[in-house]
């Protein structure tokens, strides 16, 4: 009908101006200052773990440029790219913070709008609690043909309460890419995103 095409329309539009700010945002500079941060103790106490370091920061941001004309892309090279941002967040934080993926290998050439996996990992790094006391856990899996990215909820002390806007982004995404939607859900324990595949 003609309101589904403005709507559509609309949704366009508004995906483009997300799709820029999203390109900023995925240059995080705080990420960005964080890891350097992180390379420059390395670099003193541990020079093989500094290389190997610098080859996932590179793969990162190679992947980030190379990907951002490309609306979707496989499971496969979306999970290749979260293992180097995981090896990253995982040098800052240590064994506070446990990611496990487990995926089923049928799903691998499925696609996922670009950098839809990395987004909400790096959510749950930026609205949760990271210490010793509270290590993050971050599960990754799937379930009736979904990705599904969970963490324990642990809210970092005095944050002002999120506005979603990256989760509604991601969303418009969905929307206009792939004509679904993404769940979210919460409880007491967890916060759970449920993307399609497609």
């Amino acid at each position: 009908s003609k309101l589904d095409v403005i709507e559509k329309e609309r949704l366009k539009q508004q995906s483009l101006q997300n799709e820029l700010a999203a390109l900023k945002n995925q240059v995080n500079p705080h990420f960005l200052f964080n890891s350097l941060n992180s390379l420059s103790l390395l670099v003193r106490e541990n020079p093989k773990a500094a290389g190997v370091f610098i080859n996932k920061l590179s793969f990162l941001y190679r992947y980030i440029l190379q990907s951002k004309d490309q609306d979707l892309l496989t499971v496969k090279e979306e999970l290749k790219f979260l293992e180097s941002y995981n090896h990253l967040i995982k040098e800052r934080y240590r064994d506070n913070f446990i990611v496990n993926i487990n995926i089923n290998e049928s799903l691998l050439q499925k696609k996922v709008p670009t950098l839809a996996l990395q987004l909400l990992m790096e959510n749950a790094v930026k609205h949760n609690e990271i210490s010793t006391e509270k290590p993050l856990q971050v599960d990754v899996f799937d379930e009736n043909d979904s990705l599904v990215v969970e963490n324990r909820l642990q809210p970092r002390m005095g944050q002002v309460e999120s506005t979603n806007t990256g989760l509604s982004n991601l969303n418009t995404r969905f929307i206009l890419h792939m004509n679904r939607e993404i769940e979210i859900s919460k409880d007491d324990v967890h916060f759970t995103v449920k993307i399609p595949i497609a």
